[in-house]
C-alpha cells in the first residue's frame, strides 16, 4: 500500500542504514521530500542519490551533547518546515547488570532518550504549524527485556513514556505522536552484529525464530517502514499516543 506524501517534508534520523534507510526510501517513494540525518555522510549521500524529491543530507552525531541542535537547525534551514519526524537513531551495547560501563550507559541514554527528546523539542513548533506527525522507533525490549540489555531496555521504556506524554502536549495543536516497537528484525543492529562476527547469524536466527508465532520468521526493515508510513499518513488521523508492536506476535 502506498500513501500520498506529496508536498510534505519528512525527517529520518539514523537514516544511513537498515530500518532508517528503508523508512527514508518508503516516505520518499510516496512523495515526501526527506531529510536524511546520521553520522555517515558518505552513506547518506549514496542513499540520497537513489531518492526522488530532492532529498537533504544532514551529517550529525546524535550521540554528542549538542548534535541534535545542529541537526535541527540544518533541517529547518533546508526544508523550511517539518511535516513528519521519524526518530529512528539508536544504539545498543551488550552489558549485563554488574558490567555496565558509565560511558556506554551515557551514550545509550543520550542517543535513545535525551537527544531524541531535545531534537523533537527543537522541531515542535514547526510540527505544530503543520499539524504534523511524529513516529518514534522503540523496541519490544521495553516490555520483555533480554540478557545484557539493561540500558537499552530502560531507554526504550523511556521512549514509550515520552511518546505518550508528547502526544498529550502536542495533541491540541493537531500533532500526532506514536511509536513502533519492532521485534526481531533481520537488519539494522542485528545485521551489524552478524557482520562483525560477534554472533552466529544462523544459530541466533533459528533460536529466536522458535519464539515467533508468525511463521517463525524474523521481520524486515521494510515491514517497519510500511508501518511508519501508515502512522505518518492521514489514514491514521485519529491514532496518537500509541506504541504499536510490530513483532510477529512474539509478545502475544
Amino acid at each position: 500500500m502506498t500513501y500520498d506524501f506529496g508536498g510534505k517534508t519528512a525527517v529520518v534520523t539514523g537514516a544511513s542504514r537498515g530500518i532508517g534507510a528503508a523508512i527514508a526510501r518508503t516516505l520518499a517513494g510516496d512523495g515526501a521530500r526527506v531529510a536524511l540525518v546520521a553520522r555517515s555522510k558518505d552513506k547518506l549521500e549514496e542513499l540520497a542519490a537513489e531518492l526522488p524529491n530532492d532529498p537533504v543530507v544532514v551529517e550529525a552525531d546524535m550521540a554528542s551533547d549538542d548534535g541534535w541542535n545542529g541537526a535541527a537547525k540544518a533541517v529547518l534551514g533546508a526544508l523550511g518546515h517539518v511535516d513528519i519526524l521519524v526518530n529512528n537513531a539508536g544504539v545498543s551495547f551488550q552489558e549485563p547488570l554488574g558490567k555496565n560501563s558509565k560511558k556506554n550507559l551515557d551514550t545509550t541514554l543520550d542517543v535513545n532518550v535525551r537527544n531524541l527528546i531535545l531534537f523533537t523539542d527543537a522541531l515542535a513548533e514547526s510540527l505544530k504549524s503543520r499539524q504534523g506527525a511524529v513516529v518514534n522507533i522503540s523496541s519490544i525490549s521495553a516490555n520483555s527485556g533480554s540478557y545484557g540489555q539493561i540500558a537499552y531496555s530502560a531507554s526504550k521504556g523511556a521512549v514509550n513514556s515520552f511518546t505518550r506524554n508528547a502526544s498529550i502536549d502536542m495533541g491540541r495543536a493537531g500533532v500526532r505522536v506514536n511509536a513502533i516497537a519492532p521485534g526481531v528484525i533481520d537488519d539494522g543492529m542485528w545485521k551489524t552484529a552478524f557482520e562483525s562476527g560477534a554472533v552466529d547469524r544462523e544459530k541466533v536466527m533459528a533460536g529466536m525464530a522458535r519464539s515467533i508465532p508468525l511463521q517463525g520468521r524474523w521481520g524486515t526493515a521494510q515491514e517497519i517502514a510500511d508501518t511508519v508510513a501508515f502512522l505518518a499518513s492521514d489514514k491514521a488521523s485519529y491514532v496518537t499516543g500509541q506504541v504499536l508492536r510490530v513483532d510477529g506476535g512474539i509478545l502475544a
